[in-house]
């Protein structure tokens, strides 16, 4: 299971993550790239803005050559590599215009997704690294404040009628159940797309359940099954099995859906825009 390890930030706590495998497989090319031909990543300092501090020199995966040196990504460069990206999308803002991001934009877009989803309000300031909730409450999209209003009155009414323990930092237990239900969401053919606190509602019938996200490299397992369907559909109908007939029908239609989502899903991947990763060379030899 592929953990993430986030060194400590400005509020001097480490976090460690669970992240899917695509993640896991994203970080590890960027890693490959930076390093280059060097055995190991180069190390340079970054200097915050905020702060007016260098930090110490260390591997940064966001790094890229500039002269004889290199230098971390800034805040201006990578809105320069999303501006591009945005550029050539066809998907415009609401009001016609160029979509405009920011890094930090998609942290705030992750929290809100996550809370609509059911995540708990402490289980997400946990991944968040906020030392509070109201924090993390914050993070969440902004929504007109009579609205805000009336949420946070009818939550405060909640919290009288339920136990103040519910509001703290999850214990070890909760954690490890909180990351072993995303462990139990991979399935043969992907991943299962159920929320957390959440059982399986379709008895593990993967093939037709709405809730699985098919993986693209599953493809040729996924049509070794549709053969098998096909085969024992045949027999069904030469035996009269007619009960079993319904059943495999209604697995045949869920997998020859899947198929179609899959190829979608891989014709997507494939015309992906590229952000441009600079590799770093390797470091110049000198000759005494």
């Amino acid at each position: 299971m592929p953990l993430l390890q986030i060194a400590p930030s400005k509020t001097d706590r480490e976090r460690l993550l669970v992240v899917s495998p695509e993640l896991a497989e994203a970080l590890a090319a960027v890693i490959a790239r930076v390093r280059g031909d060097n055995a190991h990543i180069p190390l340079v300092s970054r200097y915050d803005g905020a702060e007016r501090t260098h930090s110490a020199a260390l591997p940064f995966l966001c790094q890229r050559p500039t002269g004889v040196r290199n230098q971390t990504f800034s805040i201006a460069f990578v809105k320069q590599l999303l501006d591009r990206v945005v550029a050539i999308s066809p998907i415009p803002a609401a009001d016609g215009t160029a979509l405009r991001f920011t890094p930090h934009d998609f942290r705030r877009v992750f929290a809100t997704e996550a809370a609509a989803a059911g995540l708990p309000v402490h289980i997400l300031a946990k991944i968040l690294g906020h030392q509070t909730i109201a924090t993390t409450q914050i993070y969440v999209a902004i929504y007109d404040q009579d609205v805000v209003d009336h949420h946070r009155a009818f939550i405060a009414r909640r919290r009288s009628l339920r136990p103040s323990d519910e509001y703290r930092e999850p214990t070890d237990a909760e954690w490890d159940d909180f990351v072993g239900h995303f462990a139990k969401r991979k399935v043969e053919l992907g991943t299962c797309g159920r929320a957390y606190g959440t059982r399986c509602q379709h008895e593990h019938a993967c093939v037709r359940c709405p809730m699985l996200r098919p993986d693209p490299a599953q493809h040729r397992r996924l049509e070794e099954i549709i053969v098998n369907l096909h085969e024992r559909l045949a027999e069904a109908r030469d035996r009269g099995w007619l009960g079993e007939i319904e059943g495999l029908q209604a697995s045949l239609a869920g997998a020859d859906q899947k198929l179609a989502s899959m190829l979608r899903t891989a014709a997507t991947v494939s015309s992906a825009v590229q952000l441009g990763m600079p590799t770093t060379p390797a470091a110049p030899r000198t000759v005494d």
